[in-house]
């Protein structure tokens, strides 16, 4: 048991292959007027994108620049300029379907003006790329190793699903010359010990009319079901894959054909999880997120909402934090976020009523060691929310206002207090290399 609790099933990124590149990428410019210098030209790499081919890295960009030069007038002028580069660096082992990352660096910038107007500009930029593939080890646990942030595997399940129907031709046929399946919208959703899954099964037909004409004809077709998966839960990551394994069809009568798609579900559940790992010089190489620093905040958003019909009481407040962003500073991370609240409340007519809500709150953690670039994990939970009825009337059973205390009190405004908890973790993605150990039944839950 000692053995089996030190080890943990985890998907990971495995490094193929890590590697350097260099790009001199020149334009010419022609400047909106005469210019007696160049002040400065500042550049940035934007839209940067990598795409994986067989043995190579292709990476494209934009090299975005601000020229600032001195005009003939004396005044500072600013021009902005856009530069799409491609480049290609090598990658042995690397394969189309791979995960590349790649991080641009410009190392240098150098410029001439050519009579007056012509500025000729040579950016050089570096490139390091890393390329993984997903796969699945089983780690072993050391509580004096390095802290990751991983994705925990939970369990696995395939399942068939067969889908069948009927469908009556818009005209009658002689033959179905061809049957096309493909899949869109395909979902997947983690409950307690299962996953709900759905999609939409889209069949292109294509058929020969007793006129001898190819016609054709869509049909659309949603389809759900449940798979087992011992230890899911909700709020767990859940991959799906799907492939179409069989299609059957039969024509009968020239209108109506009958349709069977046998669909295979591969079903992976993982979790989210910070363990402490062993390393092994001689192990795999993975992209791991290595933990830098975590902290908390409670943060208390408190606000008056005006009932948009007055309320003898509240039933129910439901509150949960949306549209959650970061903005990392040295040592610090900005948070902002939106509380929505749904406020269900009983009216003076003794019908409940529903309004909703939206109050935007900002913070900051403090993590000592973290720096802009650096990956940022916020969890919210939403611990308490209080609240008090004010601006208090008196309603009469015919619910009129009443300006002496008889009849029956309704409320106009509320007073509510949320206190919402923030769990930060900072990571950062580094190659290690892990202790493995054989697989032994099934994968642990994480915790």
């Amino acid at each position: 048991m000692a053995d089996l609790l030190s080890t943990q099933l985890l998907k990971l990124q495995c490094l193929v292959c890590e590697n350097t590149g260099e790009a001199c990428i020149e334009s010419r410019f022609k400047l909106p007027r005469k210019a007696k210098k160049i002040a400065e030209i500042q550049a940035r790499i934007v839209d940067l994108e990598a795409d994986v081919i067989d043995g190579q890295v292709c990476i494209s960009g934009v090299v975005h620049k601000q020229i600032f030069f001195v005009g003939e007038d004396h005044h500072v002028h600013h021009v902005p300029e856009d530069v799409p580069f491609t480049t290609f660096v090598n990658c042995p082992g690397a394969k189309a379907g791979d995960v590349a990352e790649v991080k641009a660096n410009i190392a240098k910038v150098n410029f001439s003006l050519e009579w007056g107007q012509d500025l000729v500009q040579r950016v050089i930029v570096q490139f390091i790329v890393r390329v993984a593939e997903d796969c699945q080890v089983n780690v072993r646990l050391n509580p004096r190793g390095p802290l990751v942030k991983a994705e925990c595997v939970v369990g696995e399940a395939t399942k068939a699903v067969t889908i069948e129907n009927c469908i009556e031709l818009d005209r009658r046929a002689i033959k179905i010359r061809d049957l096309q399946v493909s899949l869109e919208d395909v979902k997947a959703e983690a409950t307690s010990d299962q996953v709900m899954f759905q999609g939409t099964l889209v069949k292109n037909i294509f058929y020969i009319s007793d006129e001898d004409v190819e016609l054709f004809q869509e049909e659309r077709i949603p389809f759900s079901g449940i798979a087992d998966v011992c230890g899911a839960e909700p709020g767990d990551n859940v991959t799906l894959q799907a492939q179409i394994v069989r299609v059957d069809k039969v024509l009968s009568d020239g209108v109506e054909l009958r349709q069977r798609v046998v669909l295979s579900l591969f079903i992976k559940v993982t979790r989210t999880c910070e363990i402490n790992v062993a390393e092994d010089p001689t192990g795999p190489q993975v992209m791991a997120s290595r933990v830098i620093a975590t902290g908390e905040r409670q943060v208390l958003v408190e606000n008056v909402a005006d009932l948009n019909k007055p309320a003898q009481k509240i039933q129910e407040i439901q509150a949960r934090v949306e549209d959650v962003a970061v903005e990392v500073i040295p040592n610090k991370v900005i948070i902002t976020g939106t509380l929505h609240k749904q406020i269900f409340f009983v009216g003076e007519d003794d019908i409940v009523r529903h309004q909703a809500e939206d109050i935007p709150f900002t913070t900051f953690v403090d993590l000592p060691g973290v720096n802009p670039g650096d990956e940022i994990s916020v969890t919210p939970v939403v611990e308490h929310v209080g609240f008090d009825l004010l601006d208090k009337v008196w309603v009469s059973s015919h619910g009129d206002d009443w300006d002496d205390d008889e009849g029956r009190p309704v409320f106009r405004r509320l007073l509510q207090r949320t206190v919402i908890l923030l769990c930060v973790t900072a990571s950062q993605e580094h190659p290690i290399r892990i202790a493995q150990a054989p697989l032994t039944g099934l994968p642990l839950a994480a915790g």
